[in-house]
């Protein structure tokens, strides 16, 4: 059969170009380090690892979110922690008060105590982690507890067996700091009839006796009272005057993504962990009462605020549960991710990176196939019909 020159000429240029190709690809895999350029390379492998990369990115998110999880949980747990040490230093506070052997002016000095805890509450309860409150729910960018407008409250009544009387508070506070006024029956009897006497002290200092009008009566700074129906000597009611600290954020739970189906809970509601929601565990108002009932010198109510306290010192104890077994969780769930991060990049690495050594023997084989293909190619071309014929008569 017949070889023509063009068709000699073709096969040794098609020869060096794949030659020349395979020694590029060998040099690009030496300087890169991947041992593949493109998906031709190797489809199965290079699909391979473009999964692996995949997986891993999903995986360094995951971490991410777990480092958020960790630290929102931590600020959330050690909050919690601080609001349970101040439940106890009330109840310890509020168990002295309740006994008889203090009087108004040493509750009137507790009663600033209490004032100051309900401050650190507030402050607890709006913590932040990278500037995002941790009890707002959703409302993460502003405060969750805000004190609230100067409120008279309802009058906190006791009265004796057979009476009648009623209190309706009333009136604006035109004071600066929070106060009860605590209001005795003098002499009994209704409108006209009954005398009363008004105390802000706890009952230290007292009003002259007055005669309980048919309008509202002054109790000083703008609040108000009015008296009916028929009272008995030595019924008394107090009425608190403060400044409510109230609960600004959502009711919406916090979640983060810690694998592809799986969210987690990382924050604990303001209104239900600490206060505002003027339920049985709002420790916000259970303090304010606390506060009030030392104003007024009533260790009765003393009494009431401090079982309250307990209820809500074990309400506390098992939100602060849920954070600690959450942390436990990413613990574990960072555990795995570190493995699987370590076995993603192993498995890239056996797949997709250069075995310098093997490449470094691969390019030297490579260069000397080339090498040797453009000295025979050489030869080949630069024959003549003159070359062959000499070579047949010889």
């Amino acid at each position: 059969m017949r070889v023509t020159t063009p068709t000699i000429f073709n096969g040794i240029q098609n020869n060096l170009q794949n030659l020349a190709e395979d020694l590029q690809r060998v040099n690009a895999s030496i300087s890169s380090g991947k041992k593949y350029q493109s998906i031709s390379d190797n489809p199965l492998d290079v699909g391979a690892i473009l999964g692996l990369n995949k997986e891993g990115s999903q995986t360094a998110q995951f971490e991410r979110n777990l480092e958020t999880a960790k630290g929102w949980l931590n600020v959330t747990e050690s909050t919690m922690q601080n609001i349970t040490d101040i439940v106890q230093a009330s109840s310890a506070l509020a168990n002295q008060m309740v006994t008889g052997t203090y009087n108004a002016a040493q509750r009137q000095a507790a009663a600033e105590q209490i004032q100051g805890y309900l401050e650190e509450v507030m402050q607890e309860g709006n913590n932040q982690y990278n500037g995002q409150y941790v009890l707002a729910g959703y409302r993460t960018d502003s405060p969750p507890f805000t004190e609230g407008d100067w409120q008279v409250q309802p009058p906190v009544m006791h009265l004796t067996s057979g009476s009648s009387g009623t209190a309706v508070s009333g009136g604006a506070y035109t004071g600066t700091t929070s106060r009860t006024h605590l209001v005795e029956m003098v002499s009994g009897g209704g409108t006209g009839v009954g005398t009363y006497r008004v105390s802000v002290d706890g009952g230290q200092n007292w009003t002259d006796p007055a005669t309980i009008p048919a309008g509202p009566v002054s109790l000083g700074d703008g609040v108000q009272v009015t008296l009916g129906g028929t009272w008995n000597a030595g019924d008394r009611f107090s009425i608190p005057v403060y400044q409510p600290i109230e609960y600004r954020g959502d009711n919406n739970n916090f979640e983060i993504a810690i694998e592809t189906q799986n969210r987690m809970v990382i924050n604990e509601v303001g209104s239900a962990a600490v206060g505002g929601d003027q339920g049985n565990n709002d420790l916000i108002q259970i303090l304010a009462q606390l506060k009030s009932s030392l104003e007024a010198n009533d260790p009765g109510d003393v009494g009431a605020s401090l079982d309250k306290l307990r209820s809500y010192e074990t309400h506390s104890t098992s939100i602060l549960a849920s954070p600690g077994s959450s942390l436990d969780r990413v613990g574990m769930k960072e555990n795995v991710y570190g493995s699987l991060k370590d076995e993603i990049t192993q498995q890239i690495s056996d797949r997709g990176e250069t075995d310098l050594v093997a490449a470094i023997n691969l390019l030297s084989t490579r260069e000397n196939a080339y090498q040797a293909a453009l000295m025979s190619s050489s030869k080949v071309m630069s024959m003549s019909l003159m070359d062959y014929l000499g070579t047949s008569a010889a």
